[in-house]
This record gives C-alpha cells, structure tokens and sequence, in this order.
C-alpha cells in the first residue's frame, strides 16, 4: 500500500511539473504573439496632383490613404489651397480603394500649397506639395524658390484626450 501511495505521489508531482512547463512556455507564446500584433501603424497619405497647371484649365488633386499596405476607405479628407494669405478648403469625395479626390481650377498664378488635412484610425495627418499654376516668372511670392516636395505633420489624437 505504501509503495502504490508513492507512485500515486510521483505521478501527481510528475503532472504539475509539467503542467506548470506547459503554462510557461504557453505564456512565453502569448507575449511573443502580443509583442509583434501590437504594434500599430500610423496612416499614411500621399497627395496625387500635377506639380506644374495652367491657370482656369480643371486640375484633379487626390489623396491615397493607407496603413501599411491596406487602403483606408473610411477617412475624412480635406484639402486646403493656399496662395499666400489666402486660404480655401474643400472636403475631398471617397472614390475606391482609399483614395479621395478633387476637381479644382486655379483662377490665378502663382505658387499654391496643397496640404490634405486626414483623418484617420486616431490620427490627423497633414501632407503638403507645392503647385506652380502657369510660368513661375509671374509669382511674386516669396515661395518661389521651395521645391515642391511632399511633407508630413502627424497628431495621434488618442494621446490628446
């Protein structure tokens, strides 16, 4: 009796030490899998448009909205045009595949900046290009000389509340 009271014994021991093995390297997996799944990845906009226009021709500006390599289809877009103090904004139509766009005619000269203000999964991104509209010889503003490059201003919102 005593000898099956010890074997009783060493298989009960047997089975919470592995148990508890088990327990361990399954929550090892767990912080693993948690590690790579919450990582979060910010949108990301890019602003489609001609860089050089005619002035009075209809232009089509866009903006692609993605997070990593899935297209968001449920951002709010708007695009400010800007030519020196003056400021117009125009929310953006939903087309496919995230992107949002603009039909816009330039009624003057000059250098514009387009910046598509986006709302997106928490955040507020604000892309920005120049747009030269006819000869740069006629624009007396002083961003002139900028190149028309594409710059990004992030606000995660779920921090600020």
């Amino acid at each position: 009796m005593r000898a099956f009271l010890i074997g009783i014994s060493l298989v009960i021991g047997i089975s919470i030490s592995s148990g508890c093995q088990s327990q361990s390297q399954a929550n090892e997996s767990d912080q693993e899998s948690m590690n790579t799944t919450n990582e979060v990845l910010a949108p990301e906009v890019q602003i489609i448009a001609n860089e050089q226009v005619e002035k009075g021709k209809k232009e089509t500006i866009s903006a692609v909205v993605t997070v990593g390599e899935e297209f968001v289809d449920d951002a709010d877009v708007e695009f400010e045009i800007k030519r020196n103090e003056e400021s117009e904004k125009i929310t953006a139509n939903s087309k496919d595949k995230g992107k949002y766009t603009i039909d816009y005619t330039f009624k003057s000269d000059g250098q514009y900046e387009i910046i598509a203000h986006t709302n997106a999964e928490g955040y507020h991104i604000m892309p920005s290009m120049q747009i030269q509209v006819g000869d740069s010889d006629t624009d007396s503003s002083p961003k002139q000389d900028e190149k028309s490059e594409t710059s990004e201003h992030h606000h995660d919102h779920e921090e600020e509340q």
